[in-house]
């Protein structure tokens, strides 16, 4: 647990030092690693942690629907993010809640309602960015 807080200090570090340059923050986040996007000032989107360009897509004439394409080093399409994703997220959940049924130790159920609690404010971002 230790670790994951010092990866997030760091992208916090990155992230604000692209805000203090000038850098826009969008209310959008990578479909990689669910960071905020950010824009510089000649209008590129960009994953400041995955260090990609970002391309958002409106593939349809409803403004609110969005598709979010990722190019870099290592090309990524995210589409029909939102069945997909539900789902896998939705089997996590339900396999975790499995798994914390029959737990006794409380660290190990410590873990295991943080990861539901995680996975559940995944879910809340993607609606919240109508990917849902």
């Amino acid at each position: 647990m230790r670790n994951h807080v010092v990866y997030i200090k760091e992208d916090a570090r990155i992230m604000a030092d692209f805000l203090k340059s000038g850098h826009k923050m969008l209310s959008l986040s990578c479909p990689i690693c669910n960071n905020p996007i950010f824009q510089n000032k000649s209008g590129t989107n960009f994953c400041p942690i995955c260090n990609r360009e970002v391309l958002l897509v409106d593939n349809n004439s409803d403004k609110n629907d969005v598709d979010i394409k990722s190019t870099g080093n290592n090309p990524v399409e995210v589409t029909n993010i939102n069945s997909e994703l539900l789902s896998v997220l939705i089997e996590k959940i339900n396999w975790i809640t499995h798994k914390l049924e029959n737990e006794t130790q409380l660290h190990i159920i410590n873990e295991y309602l943080e990861l539901i609690l995680n996975l559940l404010k995944v879910l809340e971002k993607l609606k919240r960015f109508k990917l849902l």
